[in-house]
């Protein structure tokens, strides 16, 4: 009994040393969306006044996805509640299925009114370079993706 203990004692202290090791170096990680934001206008040469209504689009956007979104991930709990249970015919779970397709659709509706609506607070020059950066911004996020998935294959051979 006294050996599992000095065992399970010796992995903590040993988890807890090698832990900062793993940790990431600072300036690394999570970017400062607020930075991100900022260079993304100061490209775009965005004036005060579209900054206030690119804001003020992204609060209500941002709002009623979370909304959408929270009711749809309850009835999606709904659904898997009742294909759990051994009794339910498919008909009973029809008009929930529907209700989830339904959510979905909004959710596809909100963002491309969010992108049209992008679409007339800015200049053509404007949403044509903002298309550009997102599109970079999309590739260099594939990129990362795939770099750590690269290191995690790396891991599993040791």
């Amino acid at each position: 009994m006294k050996k599992i203990k000095l065992v399970l004692i010796a992995m903590a202290v040993s988890l807890l040393a090698v832990g900062p090791g793993y940790a990431q170096p600072e300036g690394e990680g999570r970017p400062d969306l607020g930075k991100i934001k900022e260079n993304i206008y100061q490209e775009l040469k965005v004036t005060p006044e579209q900054q206030a209504q690119l804001e003020k689009n992204r609060t209500i956007q941002r709002e009623k996805f979370s909304q959408l979104r929270t009711t749809m991930k309850e009835k999606e709990k709904q659904l898997q509640q009742a294909l759990k249970d051994p009794e339910i015919a498919q008909g009973n779970i029809d008009p929930l299925v529907k209700e989830i397709k339904s959510l979905q659709e909004q959710l596809i509706d909100l963002r491309v009114s969010g992108i049209f609506a992008v679409k007339e607070i800015l200049l053509p020059e404007q949403f044509a370079k903002f298309n550009q950066l997102m599109e970079k911004r999309q590739e260099n996020k594939q990129g990362r993706f795939q770099q750590r998935q690269n290191k995690r294959q790396g891991m599993k051979a040791y």
